[in-house]
């Protein structure tokens, strides 16, 4: 099973592509630093866009949050101000296969009938219906209940909705509890009414990347993250 050049590299991502490729709304992917979260999403989002056309189009979107010191507004256009939130996608993009080079070509403004692949603001999700759409929430776990509901309440017909989190690098210290954070609140409230119809969720625990990124979580992270969002996140542990 391959997506535009990406293989699962465990059975955690095994179990993730499987979930992106159903029909439910909903696919939720936890999990720390590193476990190719992001990476699986969008290989799939991208091989059901361009080349199946499963979806009209794929929109990647975030909360456009800055790490450590605000450096204050950025300058130019809306897109060139949103540019570095999507670094992430772009970067994703040099470790796929060489087709991967063509999707450029999808993402040029103007030429509406070719582009594929969008990069909206997350502030322009509300009041939105999306249909014959794939979306891609990065970094979910830093949105309040308010923005969680205006998000998930956008899907229309032939959607799938993408949440991807880690419960340990919440950034605003106001969302490390349950009952302020969104992505806590809607994804423990589909357990609770047990809406398996609707949703999957797969934890991936194995970081790809250098082996020192995981040492990193376990040094700086760990001990912010409270115990009913480890509780959560292991409830899409894939069983060996």
């Amino acid at each position: 099973m391959a997506f535009f050049g990406i293989t699962a590299k465990n059975s955690e991502q095994k179990a993730a592509m499987q979930a992106l490729i159903n029909n439910k709304p909903f696919t939720f992917l936890t999990g720390p630093a590193g476990s190719g979260k992001t990476l699986v999403a969008q290989a799939v989002g991208l091989e059901r866009t361009i080349e199946t056309r499963s979806f009209r189009k794929l929109i990647y979107t975030r909360l456009q949050t800055q790490v450590g010191m605000d450096v204050g507004a950025l300058p130019g256009d809306l897109n060139e101000k949103t540019y570095p939130f999507i670094a992430p996608f772009m970067d994703n993009l040099e470790v796929m296969s060489a087709k991967s080079n063509e999707i450029r070509r999808y993402l040029t403004e103007g030429d509406d009938d070719k582009r594929k692949v969008f990069f909206d603001s997350i502030q322009t999700i509300r009041g939105r219906s999306l249909n014959y759409t794939y979306v891609m929430f990065d970094e979910i776990q830093n949105v309040d209940i308010h923005t969680m509901a205006a998000l998930a309440t956008r899907p229309g017909m032939t959607a799938k909705f993408v949440f991807l989190g880690n419960f340990s690098q919440i950034d605003t210290p106001k969302l490390r509890n349950t009952k302020t954070n969104g992505l806590y609140r809607l994804l423990n409230g589909l357990y609770e009414r047990q809406a398996f119809e609707y949703f999957d969720h797969v934890n991936l625990t194995e970081t790809q990347r250098h082996p020192v990124v995981e040492v990193v979580e376990d040094i700086l992270r760990n001990h912010e993250m409270a115990p009913e969002f480890e509780a959560l996140e292991a409830r899409g542990n894939v069983a060996e």
